[in-house]
């Protein structure tokens, strides 16, 4: 944390606070533990945030509005013409770029991500408020713009498709050395451009693939053995 020593105090407490949250949960966190490693004392904190979880939003206003501010903007940018991509991936692309890509902080996206996945863990209503009220508007806005593209599916369809891809994009973000693993080294998990280059067409393919008709799965309930009572 020696890095934020240059911000300014309340800064300092936002950056300290939500390292530690990330990597050792929300109720494992003390605001004394806080004012410990940011340097201040907890006076400091009272004064500029009051509690621990107005500490705990704040961090979330701050990382959720740029992002949310971009994608908009991002989406906004979207058009078709020569040499532009189809309107599909460039809609998914305005939606993922501002969550994998923060030029200007490189390790926030990841350590947000594990925050948020901490928290869902710790306490799940908490960290559905959060969501709901910093995410749920935008979300609403891209499966709205998608189904536009794509009118043949219905709005239950889309919503579907666009769970799974908050899937991808929360995976990659939250646990991404899995791909090193398995590749061998080949795929490098720090090359947020390049991850972002697989992922779109990847979604994209998703959003596109026909709606599922009948029975589409094999190994169903029918299968399964019936218990034997016992364990």
């Amino acid at each position: 944390m020696s890095g934020d020593q240059d911000l300014q105090t309340p800064e300092r407490i936002l950056a300290t606070a939500e390292e530690m949250f990330a990597e050792q949960g929300y109720w494992g966190v003390s605001l004394r533990s806080i004012t410990r490693a940011s340097g201040v004392n907890i006076a400091a904190i009272h004064y500029h945030f009051g509690s621990k979880q107005e500490l705990l939003e704040r961090i979330f206003e701050k990382r959720c509005g740029p992002m949310n501010a971009e994608r908009f903007q991002l989406l906004a940018e979207c058009a078709e013409g020569l040499g532009r991509p189809p309107l599909l991936e460039q809609i998914l692309e305005a939606y993922l770029r501002p969550s994998l890509i923060w030029p200007n902080d490189p390790d926030g996206a990841r350590r947000f991500l594990r925050l948020r996945a901490v928290l869902s863990h710790e306490n799940e209503s908490l960290a559905a408020d959060l969501i709901s009220r910093h995410f749920n508007s935008v979300s609403r806005t891209f499966a709205a713009a998608i189904r536009d593209v794509l009118p043949q599916f219905s709005e239950e369809e889309v919503y579907w498709r666009f769970q799974f891809l908050l899937a991808a994009q929360y995976y990659t973000l939250s646990n991404p050395g899995r791909v090193a693993i398995l590749s061998e080294g080949k795929c490098d998990p720090s090359d947020a451009e390049d991850a972002l280059r697989h992922m779109v067409p990847f979604c994209a393919a998703v959003f596109r693939s026909p709606t599922p008709v009948g029975h589409t799965l094999v190994f169903g309930a029918a299968r399964r053995p019936e218990p034997s009572g016992a364990f």
